[in-house]
């Protein structure tokens, strides 16, 4: 290998280091709750947020929650509803949009559930959690750490933004 094939090797090295470094500044998380009970319909339902349990770097005011860098982002949410249900969505809103739906169990009779969201975010997305129950109910508190903890909202970062070259 010739001696510029080897520095250009080098360089090139590098380069993929500090795109790892760039992409690997994470820390951004946010765990919210309910202190009181909501009603959830049929219709579907955006949870409203009243407490903050740990959060860094998002912010949040009720139901909306602003991710402050784009990035790749897991968001869970368990629940416990008054009521067992034979179904119940949960529906990931950015923007005003509906992005995800994902089951929380379907076709049983069941009122604790949760859900697991892995989206790419973008820097100022605004997102809510949606319920759409098989029945009217109460979405419950209870306290995290507890049994069938409810309403908990985790959102981790996963990653920050990743610049993929492909000629590399």
């Amino acid at each position: 290998m010739s001696r510029s094939a080897m520095l250009n090797a080098v360089v090139q090295n590098q380069l993929k280091i500090a795109d790892i470094e760039s992409a690997e500044e994470v820390g951004a998380v946010l765990t919210l709750t309910r202190t009181a009970t909501q009603a959830i319909t049929t219709a579907g339902t955006t949870i409203v947020w009243q407490s903050e349990i740990r959060g860094y770097q998002i912010e949040w005011s009720g139901s909306d929650i602003t991710i402050p860098a784009t990035g790749w982002y897991m968001v869970s949410v368990a629940t416990l509803l008054s009521v067992a249900q034979n179904d119940l969505l949960y529906r990931i809103i950015v923007n005003g949009t509906s992005v995800q739906v994902v089951p929380g169990f379907g076709d049983v009779n069941r009122s604790a559930s949760s859900a697991v969201f892995m989206r790419h975010f973008i820097e100022d997305d605004v997102l809510a959690i949606n319920l759409i129950p098989s029945a009217n109910a109460n979405l419950n508190v209870v306290a995290e750490n507890g049994a069938a903890e409810s309403p908990i909202l985790n959102i981790v970062q996963l990653s920050g933004e990743v610049d993929v070259d492909e000629d590399v």
